[in-house]
This record gives C-alpha cells, sequence and structure tokens, in this order.
C-alpha cells in the first residue's frame, strides 16, 4: 500500500464532483426537502380549515332550521 491508499476516506470521495459541488448538491437537497415539508403543513391546515368551516356550516344550517335546538326551551 502507498501513502495515498493509508489516508483515503470513503466518506471524502464525491467521485467527479468537487467538495463546492457536492455541498451545492445537498444543500438543494436540503432546501427541497423543506420546501416539502412547508408544503405538506399547509395542505394539512388547509384541510383541517376545510372541515371545521364544513361543521361549522352544517351546525348553522341545522340550528337555523330549528332541527337542533340549543338553549331553554
Amino acid at each position: 500500500m502507498n501513502a495515498q491508499e493509508d489516508f483515503y476516506d470513503d466518506a471524502t470521495d464525491y467521485g467527479p464532483l468537487t467538495q463546492r459541488q457536492a455541498e451545492n448538491v445537498a444543500d438543494l437537497a436540503a432546501r427541497r426537502a423543506e420546501e416539502r415539508v412547508y408544503a405538506r403543513i399547509g395542505r394539512s391546515v388547509v384541510t383541517k380549515a376545510i372541515y371545521t368551516l364544513g361543521a361549522g356550516a352544517a351546525f348553522l344550517g341545522a340550528w337555523m332550521s330549528g332541527w337542533f335546538h340549543v338553549g331553554p326551551k
């Protein structure tokens, strides 16, 4: 074995990429993952808001039609 093989580390071998290119790829992947997480959170919030508004509208409609009575008679 020669001296170069003794200090070879697989963790820093980026193949044909330079260190800077590898960091740029990692940054791009992190940003895309973050965007997807925020998009999923946004969809979840909108879905819950739509369900809440729908339930409120159903309750309001039932209450106004007299089908659901709240309070003393």
